[in-house]
């Protein structure tokens, strides 16, 4: 394996994921940034395991290269993978959070694959892809931001764009976006069910606080009434 690659982790904002993705059954803003939260931390243990296991292998996470802004998904996972190519790197695998079943072991795969191809994808099951490993000499960052990210069209429009390139498919992974799609994950079960303990717990408890604070205040304003006039 070359010593020039890098594991890039992308992540936005955890506030603007929140917005985007509701991962919690109560809708609750607070409780939806924490899951994502856990999923960030997921993912870092994730590939410093799968850096730990080969001595070729480099993590960023993009909040290290790109300070936050207002640019598109596309333009700031650009800007993230051409700052790690101007650190000297040849090769990149960009990583999200919202992936689970992406171990250390198939993220190694990756890069192994990435050595003899132009480009490696891990494709999900709603058109974009859990993986991106793509190498210096064959990324264009203006045709690379302007790829149809965040839709279903992202994996083709990917493939279209590098049709004379060595692309390497992996296997389809499902990603999660909904409650629902938690609930029902078949892979990293452990992790799973801790979330959807945490999320159950968390929103059991503001329930409980709700309740209490509704309860409370009525009895408050029965007792602030005026006597009865005589």
């Amino acid at each position: 394996m070359s010593k020039s690659t890098a594991i890039l982790i992308f992540t936005q904002e955890a506030s603007k994921e929140a917005a985007r993705k509701m991962l919690t059954p109560s809708k609750n803003q607070g409780v939806n940034r924490l899951v994502f939260d856990k999923l960030n931390h997921f993912v870092e243990r994730t590939a410093s395991a799968a850096a730990s296991k080969a001595e070729n292998l480099q993590v960023f996470h993009s909040n290290q290269l790109i300070k936050p802004n207002n640019n598109s998904f596309g333009k700031q996972l650009s800007a993230a993978i051409q700052e790690v190519f101007e650190r000297g790197f040849e090769k990149v695998i960009c990583i999200g959070n919202d992936c689970p079943a992406l171990d250390e072991n198939r993220i190694l795969a990756a890069a192994e694959k990435l050595q003899v191809a132009d480009a490696v994808v891990g494709p999900d099951n709603r058109g974009g892809a859990y993986l991106i490993g793509i190498s210096s000499k064959d990324f264009n960052a203006e045709v690379f931001e302007n790829l149809a990210w965040q839709s279903e069209k992202m994996l083709e429009s990917f493939i279209e764009q590098y049709t004379n390139e060595a692309v390497l498919m992996l296997e389809t992974l499902s990603d999660i976006h909904t409650f629902q799609e938690l609930q029902t994950y078949t892979t990293s079960r452990h992790f799973i069910a801790f979330l959807i303990r945490l999320v159950e717990q968390i929103t059991a408890r503001i329930q409980s606080f709700c309740c209490l604070f509704v309860e409370n205040y009525s009895i408050r304003s029965l007792s602030l009434r005026a006597p009865p006039f005589v």
